[in-house]
């Protein structure tokens, strides 16, 4: 439970801080996702809001199962909302170490699971996160949330693990985990003082 409690109060961080910045035109709380797409959890066990799992699925014709394309939603939500954190955070700080280098690398993991919906004919949403994540007047303050953003990445992939058996998609979820513990969550620990969450 000690190892969730900062997890979750980040995750309510995040939706008063975009709560605050969009008054009026966007609404915090979990969006209603059709039937067609209701993902695995669609609030990630921490709160976080999934802006893509509303895709409209009515029309698929591929090959993958229901909580398949739902991981893979939840997957590339959750790299969107990274690139957005990190991009508004090296907007507001200039480019401050490690963001911009781990921003590119989140980049890359967005495009490895791009090619997965390519792969199985599905539909790619757009990134609804882009403006509407919270801002940081410190960039110690930054990495600390950092800290929170990989450790829930690395734990969404774990739940993940189970929601198919295909070797490919398996492949990028391994991949997009290793390189959240092993080097975003290790640089944003360094420079945020931050805690590693147990697994």
């Amino acid at each position: 439970m000690k190892a969730l409690l900062p997890i979750l109060l980040f995750s309510i961080f995040i939706f008063t801080a975009c709560g605050q910045r969009n008054a009026g035109s966007q609404n915090t709380t979990i969006e209603k996702v059709s039937s067609a797409s209701t993902p695995v959890n669609k609030t990630d066990q921490v709160g976080t809001e999934c802006k893509i799992c509303d895709l409209d699925l009515e029309n698929y014709k591929g090959e993958l199962k229901k909580e398949e394309i739902d991981g893979l939603l939840l997957a590339l939500n959750d790299e969107y909302m990274a690139i957005a954190t990190y991009s508004q955070i090296n907007k507001d700080l200039n480019d401050p170490r490690p963001f911009i280098n781990i921003k590119q690398a989140e980049e890359q993991h967005e495009n490895r699971l791009k090619s997965l919906f390519e792969t199985y004919k599905l539909p790619v949403p757009e990134n609804k996160w882009i403006d509407n994540v919270p801002m940081f007047e410190s960039v110690s303050d930054a990495c600390k949330a950092g800290v929170e953003v990989e450790i829930a990445n690395r734990d969404l992939y774990t739940r993940l693990f189970k929601s198919t058996e295909r070797e490919d998609i398996l492949m990028v979820y391994k991949a997009l985990q290793r390189a959240s513990e092993e080097n975003h969550l290790p640089a944003f620990e360094r420079c945020g003082g931050g805690r590693r969450g147990n697994r």
